[in-house]
């Protein structure tokens, strides 16, 4: 996997509006614009902080996304996760990657995201999925082999709830959604048991 150098960000500013920084260089909560940000892009990018030269997004980095996955057209900003940050249970995959919703459930109902990520939990890697909220493992929410068509549905339902769990909510409407979320993961694990 090489990062592919001759894609350029463009007009696209999602990492610089909707990711937190923490770097000594640079400072700055998600959902916030970078206040270096400008009207035709980094008003400081020739001098950029090093946390910004360093970051791909997953469009810039897989091969296998194509053109349109640019998170500002694709309304997803994919990152790579390494297995170190991962949770324990998905260390030994190769890699995970981290969706965040920028646009809202369309997005994650588009035909392009459904093949993709059918066809990357498929191949053991996880998905976790976070729409301004806390992520879910989006593979422990799906049966295993799961087709688009099936994903469709189970994204459905879930966005929803994961949207509802945003942490600008109150606290015990978090709670209650994120509640929701874990029962569901455990009916999808005893689904995947029983079927067996």
């Amino acid at each position: 996997m090489t990062a592919l150098t001759k894609r350029a960000c463009g007009p696209c500013t999602a990492c610089c509006i909707d990711l937190k920084i923490v770097a000594p260089e640079l400072k700055k909560k998600a959902r916030v614009p970078c206040p270096h940000l400008s009207g035709k892009g980094c008003g400081i990018y020739e001098t950029r902080p090093g946390v910004c030269r360093e970051f791909l997004c997953g469009w810039r980095l897989f091969e296998d996304m194509d053109n349109s996955w640019r998170p500002d057209l694709s309304g997803i900003l994919a990152m790579r996760r390494a297995p170190s940050e991962m949770p324990a249970a998905w260390q030994n995959a190769p890699y995970g990657m981290h969706m965040v919703v920028l646009t809202g459930q369309e997005a994650v109902l588009r035909p392009a995201f459904l093949r993709y990520v059918a066809q990357t939990m498929a191949r053991g890697i996880p998905i976790f999925l976070s729409a301004a909220s806390p992520y879910i493992t989006l593979n422990d929410h799906v049966p295993a082999g799961a087709d688009a068509s099936v994903l469709k549905q189970r994204l459905a339902e879930l966005y929803p709830l994961l949207h509802a769990a945003r942490f600008g909510a109150g606290l015990w409407r978090r709670i209650r959604f994120l509640y929701r979320l874990q029962i569901d993961r455990g009916y999808q694990k005893y689904l995947g048991k029983s079927a067996a």
